[in-house]
């Protein structure tokens, strides 16, 4: 029985091993200790300081020349020359083209002919009035007579004086024959080659601009236009001469021209489709740098801005229409500050309201940054 109840035990002890096993690892894993807190996300700030900056806006404008030129031929014919390689400078009346001037040479030669013509009879009716003016007072002749070779030295005079007029006229168009340049400045392709026939006032033969200055075209809502006007209006004389600011000219590249511009021309009334006005601003080119229908953004400084506080846009976040910039406070906890942003300067923008100097804000990890929680700042240096 002793034997019997022994193995009986055992039995038991083994079916329950299992179980005390897990209960003792259980007892064992509640006696680790609890694992060590996160530590603060890290940011990157920086530390607000108000400067002086100028307030600009940026607007798409259009290269064109100051002059630009169609050559239309005032006469028809065949071209026979061109004394121009396309693409060079070109000073005023300096010949381009030439028109086969035969048949204005012809025409210069009969009006000549006729006025020669007219002439002469002129001069026989004006010895015949001569003689006759002696002889109408001693009634040697009838007065109808000599009435009669007054009025035929009036009407021949009238010959003379409208062929010596188509003489002039066939001795113009004998010079349009010759095309010159209207201006001094560059010319382009010729639009027609030697050999072609041209038609008065029809066919464009080539282009002629000017190179120095060049202008450019650009427009602004009616609300910008208002606010300057409005912000002119209050300053003095003496401090709108102060207030005059160059004009800048931003390439395609990104790089700034070297020479500012200045304002030249505005359009009389706004355009009521797009509510813009159109504005043309002269901008030196010496070294023929700018060419008609190159990109170019005019940049306008319309203001300078005192003590601004200004910070990257990166650091602002927009929520449902509202902005906001977290600020790291004296105990490097965050607090999300709704704030007023104003105009934008390059990569950072002008903060009207809700920041002021001295505040730290974050400019990198706001991903990480919750409101309320400590963080691991690091100040960004000036200027970076």
């Amino acid at each position: 029985m002793s034997s019997r109840h022994s193995q009986l035990h055992r039995t038991n002890f083994a079916r329950y091993l299992p179980t005390l096993v897990f209960a003792l690892a259980l007892a064992g894993c509640g006696e680790k200790p609890a694992p060590p807190a996160a530590p603060p996300p890290a940011v990157t700030v920086i530390k607000l300081v108000p400067q002086t900056t100028p307030l600009s806006v940026d607007i798409v404008g259009e290269i064109k020349s100051l002059q630009e030129v169609e050559l239309r031929p005032r006469v028809s014919g065949l071209i026979l020359k061109q004394f121009f390689k396309p693409g060079q400078s070109v000073k005023v009346d300096e010949p381009l083209f030439l028109i086969d001037p035969r048949p204005y040479d012809e025409a210069v030669t009969n009006a000549r002919a006729n006025l020669a013509e007219a002439e002469a009879n002129l001069a026989r009716v004006r010895q015949d009035v001569e003689r006759y003016q002696p002889l109408l007072k001693d009634n040697a002749i009838p007065r109808q007579t000599y009435d009669q070779t007054v009025a035929q030295e009036k009407q021949t005079q009238a010959v003379v004086d409208a062929r010596r007029a188509g003489l002039e006229q066939a001795r113009l168009e004998r010079s349009y024959a010759e095309i010159r340049s209207p201006i001094s400045g560059q010319i382009g392709l010729q639009q027609i080659e030697v050999g072609g026939l041209v038609s008065a006032g029809q066919t464009v033969m080539a282009t002629v601009s000017t190179r120095d200055p060049v202008a450019v075209y650009f427009n602004i809502p009616e609300t910008d236009y208002l606010a300057f006007s409005k912000r002119m209006q209050k300053l003095t004389q003496d401090q709108k001469k102060d207030e005059s600011r160059p004009i800048e000219l931003i390439l395609a590249d990104g790089s700034t021209y070297s020479l500012p511009g200045k304002f030249d021309f505005a359009d009389r009334a706004l355009n009521p489709a797009t509510g813009t006005l159109s504005l043309r601003a002269l901008f030196p080119n010496p070294n023929d740098l700018l060419r008609p229908g190159l990109s170019a953004r005019v940049r306008i400084i319309h203001e300078v801005a005192e003590n601004a506080i200004l910070i990257p846009q990166k650091a602002v976040t927009e929520m449902l229409g509202k902005y906001f910039a977290s600020v790291v406070g004296p105990d490097k906890k965050v607090e999300q500050r709704p704030i007023q942003p104003g105009q934008r300067v390059g990569e950072l923008w002008v903060i009207e309201s809700g920041l002021k100097a001295g505040e730290t804000v974050i400019v990198d990890g706001l991903q990480k940054a919750r409101p309320g929680m400590a963080v691991a700042p690091t100040l960004l240096p000036a200027g970076k």
